[in-house]
């Protein structure tokens, strides 16, 4: 009795400490009663942790559930633990959210977890994972499909989550268990097979066992190659972001000439993409070697081909289309910030910058036109004698669709006073005779 005691104990706090976790820390166990969260509950409070138990009941199974509640309230009270419990309409919530009751169940509780550690400043949540839902994790990802992040499984230490048992599997937690005579309560949800979870541990798990005995271990150290494979992946990446990522205010271009240095670019474009929520991979895979103007959607951002990058940027309303600035007016905020300014002509120093146009006053007429560009507009660039297309101009300037969206048009009696932040027209430009001078800044600048 006393080698399993010393024994599993010792391991426990060797693996504590090699992930990082000191008795000096206040841990929340997250225990329902079960055979593995009891097992970690004796282990943390026999290793000298300060601890305290928080129990969720989920209300999926009537008496037994509050059977659970009432179990681990008295063995907290007989230890002298504080014990926390809280109670959730889990099935109305799955409905409300159109999630699995499982999923309902993990949102519900590890949102509750947030809030006791910082109610009750407490570092760690820790739950009972060990080695063989580490098993079941790599073998559900295997089987929806994922890539190296997912083989990582479940890890020792996520934030302020933490699973110190991934060091042992079910079967040596209930032996340690029977041999310190500590009870537990079975879950009879353990036995359903309507969980995936459960169709693998009691049909394909043990045939994998008779493969390989040490199954468990075998998995927990794939996870831990895997994990370390991510991490050095992620290491050469970053490496490469600067090159391969250019930003330009909130919009990211890729540059497709370093994508495709890589042997498999659409695993580097994944990694840098897949946070937005992109899903239609063979179509971004398409898009790379697409003509220009290809677009494709997520829920929340675009990915734009303009030839030689890859423009990414997040979706947004676009604005109305009209807006009036009156002769004494100063400012304009919506849908761009602009300061209107008049000032003599004699002794101006002239400002070059894209975001200002320096106009002659007396050649406007107002109120002034703020308008989208259209196709068919056409105006005179400054310093050119024939008429312009806005769209050739565009083209000239090599902007991308996304840009284009964005250029906003000035007009003074239906004729295009400045294409906004790029070009004025050669009409409304000051000459000598120029008495009063209109300043439009953009951005305020």
């Amino acid at each position: 009795m006393r080698f399993w005691k010393v024994n599993m104990q010792k391991k426990f706090l060797k693996y504590c400490e090699s992930i990082g976790l000191k008795s000096e820390v206040k841990i929340l166990l997250a225990v329902s009663g079960g055979l593995d969260s009891m097992a970690l509950f004796h282990l943390f409070r026999l290793s000298g942790f300060s601890i305290e138990v928080a129990h969720c009941n989920f209300k999926l199974r009537g008496e037994e559930s509050d059977g659970d509640e009432g179990f681990v309230k008295e063995i907290c009270a007989a230890f002298k633990i504080p014990f926390h419990k809280k109670s959730f309409d889990t099935e109305d919530y799955a409905h409300s959210n159109s999630v699995s009751i499982q999923m309902a169940a993990r949102t519900l509780r590890y949102a509750w977890f947030e809030v006791l550690l910082s109610e009750f400043d407490i570092a760690y949540t820790a739950t009972a994972h060990h080695r063989d839902d580490q098993v079941e994790t790599l073998l559900i990802n295997l089987s929806r499909g994922t890539g190296l992040k997912g083989m990582r499984g479940i890890l020792p230490k996520q934030g302020t989550l933490v699973r110190p048992l991934l060091f042992t599997d079910r079967a040596a937690l209930e032996t340690w268990m029977h041999q310190q005579d500590f009870i537990f309560r079975e879950d009879s949800s353990n036995a359903s097979l309507k969980y995936a979870r459960n169709k693998l541990r009691h049909q394909v798990i043990p045939i994998l066992k008779e493969l390989n005995p040490s199954l468990s271990k075998t998995y927990q150290e794939n996870a831990a190659r895997f994990a370390s494979a991510q991490k050095n992946l992620v290491f050469f990446y970053e490496k490469h972001r600067a090159d391969l990522i250019l930003k330009k205010g909130a919009v990211q271009h890729i540059v497709l000439d370093e994508l495709l240095n890589f042997p498999s670019p659409m695993d580097v474009l994944f990694y840098f993409i897949n946070p937005f929520g992109f899903h239609d991979w063979d179509a971004i895979d398409a898009l790379i070697h697409a003509e220009s103007g290809k677009v494709v959607f997520s829920d929340t951002h675009e990915l734009l081909k303009d030839r030689e990058v890859l423009v990414l940027r997040e979706k947004y309303e676009k604005a109305q289309n009209s807006f009036y600035i009156s002769e004494n007016q100063t400012f304009l905020n919506d849908p761009i910030s602009m300061r209107f300014i008049q000032k003599e002509a004699e002794g101006l120093v002239m400002d070059r910058a894209k975001e200002c146009a320096v106009l002659d006053f007396d050649k406007l007429q107002f109120p002034l036109h703020l308008r989208r560009w259209q196709k068919g507009d056409v105006f005179k660039p400054i310093g050119m004698r024939g008429k312009k297309k806005v769209s050739d101009f565009f083209i000239d300037q090599k902007m991308s669709l996304f840009e284009k969206e964005n250029v906003w048009l000035l007009c003074s009696s239906g004729e295009i006073v400045w294409v906004v932040g790029h070009r004025i027209d050669e009409r409304f430009k000051l000459v000598e005779a120029t008495q009063k001078v209109y300043l439009v800044q953009l951005n305020g600048a």
